[in-house]
């Protein structure tokens, strides 16, 4: 596997991008061998042992996760106002690898309810109630809804029934802690914490979200200069929690399945990650202030 060069002569934001391109590689190789079959990795024989319903349902969360970090490095290059933009796919990459890194680790029977789950959600999304009051309506498909449910669906029916998993997103990652280990574990939680929260306000546009990406690193300086170098730290800051998340997955699959040689090439990598997240700020050159597009970095 090629290294890219990741050293402390290119700025903070360029060394995280280029440590996520080399765990895009081993997420690859993991899909690989999740769906196509066994392979060769520094001098052993990589092959998928997870049960059916888990392979085939965490396969396919890893593989939207991994499409979504692509994005995110891609965007690594935008400067300014766009940034906002890097907030909601950024989330979606964390929950995913969480949710995937949860469903390799646990039992066959919850990776089928998540399955059945897929059957479901497609039926609610057209017979479903939206808005409240006078400002509310129904949508449905179904003329016999209500029967449809307690024959088709009955596991989904009643309070707070109607979701893939009954547990959050915090208790997700400690099954994935007590079932895949504590590396996997702390990884994701690493990811929750450092972006999960802020994400949501940024997300849904509340009056801290906007503020925060405007004003949040700009320290009395408000000029256009000061406001993009803001959307860098930002930038930093996204690109640690995915590289979080990524690595917890990977640990997560590796250990599950007594893969040495990929679990040590994770521990590298996040050795990696965690020396270049921690360093002082001194240590690297400032970034380019240039609106750089991400479509022309491939």
């Amino acid at each position: 596997m090629e290294k890219p060069a990741v050293t402390e002569q290119v700025p903070l934001v360029d060394a995280l991008r280029g440590i996520g391109l080399l765990q895009l590689e081993l997420i690859r190789l993991a899909l690989y061998i999740a769906s196509e079959g066994p392979a060769e990795f520094e001098g052993e024989r990589l092959a998928c042992s997870l049960t059916e319903p888990r392979r085939r349902a965490s396969t396919l969360l890893a593989m939207g996760a991994g499409q979504s970090m692509n994005t995110v490095l891609r965007m690594a290059k935008l400067r300014g106002i766009p940034v906002r933009d890097a907030y909601p796919v950024a989330r979606s990459v964390i929950e995913t690898f969480v949710n995937a890194a949860y469903l390799l680790s646990e039992s066959d029977q919850v990776s089928e309810r998540a399955v059945r789950y897929v059957e479901y959600a497609a039926w609610k999304h057209h017979n479903r109630g939206v808005g409240s009051g006078d400002f509310s309506l129904e949508v449905s498909s179904d003329p016999n809804a209500a029967q449809t449910l307690a024959t088709r669906f009955p596991e989904s029916s009643g309070k707070g029934m109607g979701t893939w998993s009954p547990l959050d997103v915090p208790s997700r990652i400690r099954r994935v802690g007590e079932l895949a280990g504590k590396r996997a574990g702390s990884r994701l939680l690493a990811a929750y914490a450092l972006i999960y929260n802020l994400s949501s306000e940024v997300i849904h546009g509340s009056p801290f979200g906007v503020s925060f990406f405007y004003t949040g690193h700009l320290h009395g300086d408000e000029t256009t200069e000061a406001f993009q170098e803001g959307t860098v730290r930002q930038l930093e800051e996204i690109l640690v929690a995915v590289l979080h998340a990524a690595c917890g997955y990977m640990a997560a699959f590796a250990e599950v399945q007594a893969l040495g040689r990929l679990g040590a090439a994770e521990q590298r990598i996040f050795d990696r990650l965690l020396d270049v997240s921690t360093k002082d700020a001194s240590a690297f050159p400032p970034p380019s202030s240039s609106r750089d597009s991400a479509a022309d970095d491939t």
